[in-house]
């Protein structure tokens, strides 16, 4: 078992060595001698935005902004005249551990000998033994408007984990990246009274997955592990539906539902995008000073997604202040972990950040993995 440690930690180092900062970016998704049934498995959503984060991730019947795209594009009515043309806004996610491994990553990178190296891997290894590690950035220029919106995402998403080896060693890398164009569009009606809002979001999604097995032999051999090689790509065509329905009457309550990926997107080698229903509620209550929401969501109704089928695990509550100007606090419960989060809108630069939680385990309380937000956008 040790000398099997050592040969990965060399092959960990020379990878650090080889590829830089990819090589760092790579290795915090390793899991050593990975079963698939104890590999933690957040669900797997496609897009996360900060704001709904710091909400606990209850955003269906909310989506008034360019996070409607992804949550529920009927929210897009709800956006009065011009909404937001954001150029650049960068958005950076890691686990609180995941900085402190990639430190550990490069200090077994930057040992003088292999001896060394091999020492440092060993002990790098069981210390982050059972650590669920995660890293995701995005980009995604966006213009909407009311009953429209318009956007081009890239991201890059990577989680991983260290485990006990069971049997022979073997590497597994799960990470990759998504590209992908989205127009949004919107309609309203107000039968009986009532608002009911409608709207769909058409997507090009393209896909690089990886998600390998390596033995120890893969990792000593020069070409052994090949990312141009190993990565399978795909793309497809997608669509998203949803509903809104608002009344008007005290607290202003509204429900949403969204059908994500209808169908099923097929990505090719790249897997699919497995057709998703999530299901909200959201209060206005009257306030003096400022506006108050508070939300409730059930994502993936019907446990279409993931590898589980704990509901627990697919509750989201929140709720959001906005003072009158600049500022937003928000809070909440996803998953039954706590969040939190703010904004400060300074009109050409909006900062914005979220603590959250996610459950990377089979049920809601299992494995808590704790990450930061934050996000940076320039436009107007």
């Amino acid at each position: 078992m040790v000398r099997n440690q050592l040969t990965m930690g060399r092959a960990m180092a020379r990878m650090g060595r080889s590829l830089g900062f990819p090589g760092v970016v790579i290795a915090m998704c390793v899991a050593v001698a990975l079963d698939a049934a104890a590999w933690a498995e957040p669900l797997p959503l496609f897009y996360q935005g900060v704001r709904p984060l710091g909400m606990g991730g209850a955003f269906t019947a909310v989506a008034d902004d360019e996070n409607a795209m992804f949550y529920n594009p009927a929210g897009l009515n709800s956006i009065k005249g011009y909404g937001r043309f954001e150029l650049l806004n960068p958005l950076v996610a890691l686990s609180t551990n995941t900085v402190e491994f990639a430190q550990d990553i490069q200090d077994v990178a930057d040992a003088p000998t292999d001896a060394q190296q091999a020492t440092l891997a060993a002990d790098l290894l069981q210390k982050w033994l059972g650590e669920h590690l995660h890293a995701r950035t995005s980009v995604f220029p966006n213009l909407t408007f009311h009953n429209f919106g318009i956007g081009v995402l890239g991201q890059g998403v990577f989680d991983g984990e260290v485990h006990t080896p069971t049997g022979s060693n073997t590497l597994e890398l799960r990470g990759g990246y998504d590209v992908a164009g989205l127009v949004s569009g919107a309609m309203g009606f107000s039968p009986l009274g009532a608002s009911l809002q409608l709207g769909a979001t058409a997507k090009y999604v393209r896909r690089g997955l990886l998600d390998q097995s390596y033995t120890a032999n893969d990792l000593v051999q020069r070409d052994g592990i090949d990312l141009n090689r190993d990565l399978k790509k795909g793309s497809g065509f997608g669509v998203d539906a949803g509903v809104i329905l608002s009344f008007p009457v005290p607290l202003k309550p509204a429900v949403g539902v969204t059908v994500q990926n209808i169908g099923d997107i097929d990505l090719d080698a790249a897997g699919k995008l497995k057709q998703q229903i999530n299901a909200g509620l959201a209060l206005r209550p009257p306030f003096p000073f400022g506006s108050l929401t508070l939300a409730l969501d059930m994502v993936d109704v019907t446990g279409n997604i993931g590898s589980d089928q704990d509901k627990a695990k697919r509750l989201h509550a929140g709720a959001e202040y906005r003072f009158p100007r600049m500022l937003a606090l928000r809070a909440g419960l996803n998953q039954g972990y706590g969040s939190v989060g703010a904004t400060l809108d300074l009109w050409i630069l909006k900062l914005a950040y979220a603590y959250t939680t996610e459950e990377v385990g089979a049920y809601a309380g299992q494995t808590p993995n704790h990450r930061h937000v934050a996000q940076l956008s320039l436009g107007f």
